[in-house]
């Protein structure tokens, strides 16, 4: 299914299904390649970011669950800052100044990576939005989840910090 059905067949279910896809283990093999420029057009790359937990969310602009979604992701990057943790919003083939204008006027201060071309979405195998990967302290994808949900509170929180503890305690 194209990420812009998945995100439509979601959006027109969003609040029945907010929170009810689970979040699932990794199967895949290793971590996919993200290397990408910010909005801001400054290189990021999550190979850089080993010893901290990162949360990579692939969303756009027009998907309803991705837009929803948004604020939750930024609670959560604010009640773990001074944590090693980082949120990376992976944008799906928009263009910088559409995405940037988004930022501004929902006053979202997220580092948004920009994927015009799609490649890192293939890559991730982000086939629907939004699309959630955690990847650990060590660099390894360790859960995903297709759907929207609040990541600063309840189960979804719990995945995140069970992997910032793990991440701390490997670190001593």
């Amino acid at each position: 299914m194209g990420a812009a059905l998945a995100c439509a067949a979601l959006a027109t279910s969003a609040p029945a299904r907010a929170n009810t896809a689970p979040i699932k283990p990794w199967a895949g093999k290793g971590t996919p390649a993200l290397a990408l420029e910010d909005v801001a057009g400054r290189a990021v790359d999550l190979r850089k970011m080993r010893g901290q937990v990162v949360l990579v969310n692939f969303w756009a602009t027009w998907c309803e669950p991705c837009r929803d979604e948004m604020p939750g992701l930024e609670r959560l990057r604010a009640r773990l800052q001074g944590k090693a943790f980082e949120v990376l919003a992976v944008n799906y083939g928009e263009s910088g100044p559409k995405v940037a204008a988004f930022l501004e006027r929902e006053k979202l201060t997220l580092p948004v990576l920009m994927d015009p071309e799609k490649k890192a979405a293939d890559r991730w195998n982000a086939k629907g939005l939004p699309m959630t990967f955690l990847v650990d302290a060590r660099g390894r994808v360790r859960y995903w989840v297709f759907g929207e949900r609040d990541w600063s509170e309840g189960e979804a929180f719990g995945y995140v910090e069970k992997l910032v503890a793990e991440g701390a305690v490997a670190r001593r």
